[in-house]
Parts: structure tokens; sequence; C-alpha cells
């Protein structure tokens, strides 16, 4: 089993099939297994492979090489670019094409905006570089597309507390906490915990073949920020006000606020325009939804 572990999520995985030392020997995948946190994965009987995504590629096959599983994802946010996010996909999908010894290849994804909105939303880069690295698969790698799973990612629980300033509201003066968000209070978001991904994951590979070519839209809860903002002030009995904002403000909040370019913000905004407009479209019919994929499809490699 490897994993290419570049976030929480992929440390998730790890953490869930590391429960199961009969069934797997999980490899991980890093730029530098002196860092602190791979030598925590060490310490709990992960193999470290160093590995080059962008440059030397050798060293990729290297460390894909006799994996009869692999879980791939990479990290828009890292670098900002869905020129080096789609390169890093490739030389991931390349490099398991390859692997002799693969049975299953699990690609971390998200959906195409521009199909999915009829071509409203063309800005929305960290969606579209994975969706057209899935395309990759399915167009320029056959036999690999004929044993991969997709998995999409939705907004995740933890999130209020890896971005607070962007996820949770502000007292103001009046000691009311207030959370701007381009959403009607009633547009809903699906959400998921990151660590139920080793879950799905693990659960995914007890179903062998059942899930291969298929897209699995992974959410637990579809939730609209109103909602969520209305459950904190009653759980901590402090007074709350949702307001809803245009997308030009918006936009102007993250580059001010967070930081974010120009380009970056419109990105982000339009990934949440796409609900506003379209609905929850992880609960599209043609996607295999989470809640389904159950262990009784067990059977183990």
């Amino acid at each position: 089993m490897t994993v290419t572990k570049r976030n929480v999520v992929g440390g998730s995985v790890v953490t869930e099939l590391l429960k199961h030392p009969h069934l797997y020997h999980v490899r991980a995948i890093t730029r530098d297994p002196s860092k602190p946190k791979a030598q925590q994965l060490a310490a709990q009987g992960v193999e470290l492979c160093r590995a080059d995504l962008e440059g030397n590629r050798e060293t990729l096959t290297a460390a894909l090489a006799g994996a009869d599983v692999i879980y791939a994802l990479t990290d828009f946010w890292q670098k900002r670019s869905a020129a080096a996010e789609i390169e890093q996909g490739k030389a991931i999908v390349d490099a398991a094409a390859g692997v002799v010894t693969l049975q299953h290849f699990i690609w971390s994804a998200l959906p195409d905006p521009v199909a999915l909105s009829d071509g409203k939303y063309l800005n929305v880069h960290h969606w579209k570089g994975k969706s057209l690295v899935t395309e990759y698969i399915q167009t320029q790698k056959p036999d690999l597309w004929a044993k991969t799973t997709t998995i999409l990612f939705p907004n995740y629980f933890e999130n209020t507390l890896t971005d607070p300033q962007r996820y949770l509201p502000v007292k103001d003066a009046k000691g009311t906490y207030t959370l701007k968000f381009p959403h009607s209070p009633q547009t809903v978001l699906p959400n998921v915990a990151i660590r139920d991904t080793g879950k799905l994951v693990h659960h995914v590979l007890e179903a062998r073949s059942t899930y291969f070519t298929k897209t699995i839209a992974f959410w637990a809860q579809a939730l609209s920020e109103a909602e969520k903002l209305a459950e904190m002030g009653s759980y901590y009995n402090v007074p709350t006000r949702y307001q809803a904002s245009s997308a030009r403000e918006f936009q102007e909040l993250l580059m001010t606020r967070d930081g974010m370019s120009e380009d970056i913000a419109l990105d982000f905004t339009e990934q949440l325009l796409i609900f506003e407009s379209c609905g929850n479209v992880y609960a599209c019919e043609k996607f295999v939804q989470a809640k389904d994929v159950s262990q009784s499809h067990a059977r183990f490699y």
C-alpha cells in the first residue's frame, strides 16, 4: 500500500490503514523525511520515501514501485497554481500507470466547475486543475482508469479551526458575532470531517473493483453557513448575525483580510457561487454517494 501524503487528508488515510497491519504496509511519500511530521509517521511504522513531483520524476517512480494500492492527492494551495498542480497530478498518474503490481488507484479530485455551471464560472482553478488530471487519466491512461476510483472532497468542518478568520464570526462593538459570506441563508455546502477520509478509503479498498471508474461524492451533511452560525450562537449562548455579502465584497474581503491575490480570491469566491447558483452539486445522481459505500462490499486483496 502506498500513500502520497501531502496534507492532513492523506494523514487521515495513513492513520486509518495503520489500524489494519494485517492488510496494509503503508509507504508515505514526502519531500523531506527528516521533518517532524514525517518522523512521527516513521515512528508509527510507516515506510518513508522521498520523491520530487516537479523535477526528478525517477524518484517518484522508485517510490511507487511494487505498490498494490496508490492513494494520491495534490495540494493547490501550496503553490496556488493550477499549472503546478496539474504537473504534479500528471507526474503521479504517469508513474502510477507504470506500476505493474498496481491493483487500485484512488485519486482525490474535485468536480469540473465549468461543466457544473454550464460555463458560468471559469475561474475556479483549484477545481479545474484536479478535474483536468481526472480527464487525463480517462483519456490518456485507459488501463489505469480501468482500476481508478475518484473521490470528490467537499468543505471540511475543520476549516473553522484551520482558517478561523475566514469561517468563524467576528465579534463587533455591540458583542454580536457576525459572519459575512456570499451565500443566501438557505444555500447549503456539502460538509465532511477530514478524519473520516481514511474510513471511506478503507471501505473503497475493501470493495475491490466495485468502484472502479466511479466517482464518489464524499460528504456527510449539507448545511448553510447561516445554520452553522445559529448553532454556534445557541451552543455558546451568544448573539449572532449572518450577513450575505455580494461576490465582489467577499472577494475584496479575502484580498484585504487574508492577503489573497485578486485571482485567487476570485477562484475562492466563484467556487462558493457554484453552490449558490447550482445547489448542492455533490448530490448529483451521476456520483456515487459516500453514504452508500458500505462495508457490505467488504472483500480483501
